[in-house]
């Protein structure tokens, strides 16, 4: 059985993807079906058992740009593969899917046998077509960018704040140990995730975690 996570903000083209998927696709299963891309990446990151074998993800949404999603995924695991669907011109995305760790783009204008076909192919942990990567390779190399992210990007403080949590000290006890307030804490937290391009707070602190055992290595 192949499980999928499907992504699109337009409702009704959410509910076209989500029927003809459950019906293409030879062992197929929708395991669910949103319209953004935080509802995406919860359950694909944090949602232990939603996280699928395959997201078919819709480039263009509301609250964030799908190759963001599709970039947040793969900096932290090999898991989903990613299959990135547009209405545009497929030509103008491929090379930013291919950098966000993409293992395939097709157009929403396929026929469904090719759509399951695609889908077949990046759940057996191939790419696509010549010049994506499966998802593996994506993950270690988009992780590896963002470990030189956090490495050449961070301040002195920024790192500082970053190894307390990761080290599960709590706000309070960073501004202790740092002799600052938890409300400069928060400042620089918030810094932290500008110059990473993430969201949440454990996103800054798997990117610095990355950055660290990169270094360690060299």
């Amino acid at each position: 059985m192949i499980t999928i996570g499907i992504v699109d903000n337009d409702r009704f083209a959410l509910a076209l993807l989500a029927q003809t998927v459950g019906r293409a696709v030879p062992g197929g299963r929708v395991l669910w079906a949103v319209e953004s891309g935080a509802g995406a990446l919860h359950r694909c990151l944090y949602g232990g058992d939603t996280c699928p074998d395959v997201l078919l993800l819709d480039v263009s949404l509301t609250d964030m740009d799908g190759l963001t999603v599709c970039r947040r995924i793969r900096e932290s695991s090999a898991r989903p593969a990613v299959l990135c669907i547009t209405s545009y011109d497929v030509g103008h995305y491929r090379e930013t899917a291919i950098d966000a760790g993409a293992q395939g783009l097709i157009s929403k204008s396929c026929r469904p046998r090719d759509l399951a076909s695609a889908i077949g192919t990046v759940a057996d942990g191939r790419a696509m077509e010549s010049g994506f990567m499966d998802a593996a390779v994506a993950h270690e190399r988009v992780a590896a960018a963002a470990a030189e992210r956090s490495r050449t990007m961070l301040s002195e403080r920024e790192r500082q704040v970053l190894d307390g949590y990761a080290n599960n000290l709590d706000t309070e006890e960073i501004a202790a140990l740092l002799g600052i307030r938890a409300s400069t804490v928060f400042v620089v937290v918030r810094h932290a995730k500008a110059k990473l391009g993430v969201a949440t707070r454990a996103e800054a602190v798997r990117a610095y975690l990355a950055g660290s055992r990169a270094d360690s290595v060299h």
